[in-house]
């Protein structure tokens, strides 16, 4: 057997080596919790327990392949391991136990794409104004639905607390709901949201939530943080008979709310399995000590929280965070474009230098000021800033300064425009191409959007202006629309 104490620091040691009995292991960020949990793995079978009564939940199928793979490693019975996400094994029950649930012939599986297509095809089914059609995206009301499944909420509550701008919709989107479920029984579809809600529905069954915890006697749930409400109600069903069950996560992160994570799951976890152990992965082998002196600092005030404090293992110092503020985006963006500048000027080549986002849509700003500098730059983890939907439609405002008779350009502006679509743009491209639009801007079901267009056309013709702030002023005008346009404009 491996010598875990050679490979493992104290607490992750205890961590490892607990057998029975429920346990909540706090691990933040660079604290080797994927290292307890590949070790975890081996003990358990080392010690004698089955590998088929192992399950290890994880937020991705990469994560659970990574840690049983590790484990392998050391013992290749652990390759016998059931790893996976939550929808992966709520796929595996369901077809083991649908018929307890009426399902009388093969499932299908919805993509979350095909999800919205479905929703999309059921929401049109319903008779509403062109003008709201327009405006309520089928992906829109799919989130709406999706969340109210996953945080256990009404429509109402959802829509009041993310989308309060549709509160007049909540009664359309219920239909569309109710019509959805309806479909989806009809055609023996299943979405990611059912595969959860039924799994949950075969745990409630006393005799094959028996058979099931026979089954797998040992839970590790990884990223427990990220879990949702249904998620939590899972793992405390899959454990309740034994206790057996070890959760892995963060309380100082929670960054998925958008789809229903909630920050509850963990902290209200020593409550759902009394007595159960909590040990702290505070040792942190990524981090320099002043970054940790930060985070700790930040981590102190947070109202819900479990007290640690966390230590680096790495022997240099390194150097203090900084941090700065700005007025705008456009500040902040040409403040870091001149500090890299700066850097490249000192030896340190761009090639050698990153920018870190929390979203994609941050970097809009930064792409724009590099491309006006002319530093060339990768973007990873998103579309290169040119490519992207909404910046070709701001860049349609300008190429029409440009270029008048830039037809295509005209058509994206004004299709933006909320109640225009082709035909209607169409008829006023004639009008534009002699260079007239005054007689849309009174009396016309448009009005107010025309003129809105023309006085930044106006604006953004002014040759006084530099190109940077022209694009900051069209940006502007379009930051509404991209809201609207876009459900994830802010990710």
């Amino acid at each position: 057997m491996i010598d875990l104490k050679k490979h493992l620091n104290p607490s992750q040691f205890l961590a490892a080596t607990a057998i029975d009995g429920p346990m909540l292991v706090i691990a933040g960020a660079g604290s080797g919790k994927t290292r307890v949990i590949e070790y975890r793995v081996l003990n358990l079978v080392q010690s004698g327990v089955d590998p088929a009564s192992i399950l290890l939940l994880t937020f991705t199928r990469n994560a659970s392949r990574v840690m049983l793979s590790r484990a392998s490693a050391h013992d290749p019975r652990c390759a016998m391991v059931e790893g996976g996400t939550f929808h992966s094994f709520a796929y595996k029950i369901l077809k083991r136990y649908g018929k307890a649930l009426g399902f009388t012939s093969p499932f299908s599986i919805l993509d979350e794409s095909d999800a919205i297509d479905a929703v999309g095809k059921c929401s049109g089914d319903i008779n509403i104004s062109k003008r709201d059609r327009r405006f309520l995206k089928k992906g829109t009301i799919r989130n709406i639905i999706s969340m109210s499944i996953n945080k256990h909420e009404s429509i109402e509550e959802i829509i009041e607390k993310e989308y309060p701008h549709l509160a007049e919709y909540s009664e359309y989107i219920k239909n569309v709901k109710s019509k959805y479920v309806r479909y989806k029984i009809e055609k023996n579809y299943l979405d990611y949201d059912d595969m959860l809600v039924y799994l949950k529905k075969l745990l409630e069954d006393d005799g094959i939530r028996a058979h099931i915890a026979s089954k797998y006697k040992y839970i590790m749930v990884d990223e427990y943080q990220d879990t949702n409400k249904l998620q939590g109600d899972i793992s405390y069903l899959l454990a309740n008979a034994h206790k057996n069950i070890m959760v892995v996560g963060d309380d100082a992160q929670s960054i998925y709310g958008f789809r229903g994570a909630t920050h509850k799951n963990i902290m209200e976890f020593p409550v759902m399995f009394p007595g159960c152990a909590i040990i702290k992965l505070e040792e942190n082998y990524r981090s320099t000590q002043p970054i940790l002196d930060a985070a700790n600092s930040v981590l102190s005030e947070m109202s819900s929280k479990y007290a640690k404090r966390l230590v680096s293992n790495l022997k240099h110092k390194g150097a203090r965070p900084e941090m700065w503020f700005f007025n705008d985006a456009y500040e902040e963006a040409a403040w870091i474009a001149e500090k890299m500048n700066e850097l490249n000027n000192r030896g340190i080549s761009f090639e050698k230098q990153c920018v870190l986002f929390r979203s994609s849509y941050i970097s809009i700003a930064l792409q724009a000021e590099l491309n006006k500098r002319g530093i060339s730059y990768q973007l990873m983890g998103g579309m290169k800033f040119y490519e992207s939907a909404h910046v070709k439609d701001v860049v349609a405002h300008l190429k029409i300064v440009a270029n008048p008779k830039d037809e295509l350009s005209w058509q994206r502006a004004l299709e933006l425009i909320e109640g225009i679509g082709p035909k209607t743009s169409g008829k006023i491209l004639k009008d534009v191409s002699a260079g007239d639009l005054s007689k849309y801007e009174k009396g016309f079901k448009y009005s107010n959007g025309i003129q809105r267009l023309r006085l930044l056309i106006e604006s953004l013709s002014d040759e006084k202006t530099g190109v940077g702030d022209k694009f900051e002023t069209a940006f502007d005008y379009y930051n509404p629309i991209l809201k609207l346009k876009f459900d994830d404009w802010n990710t």
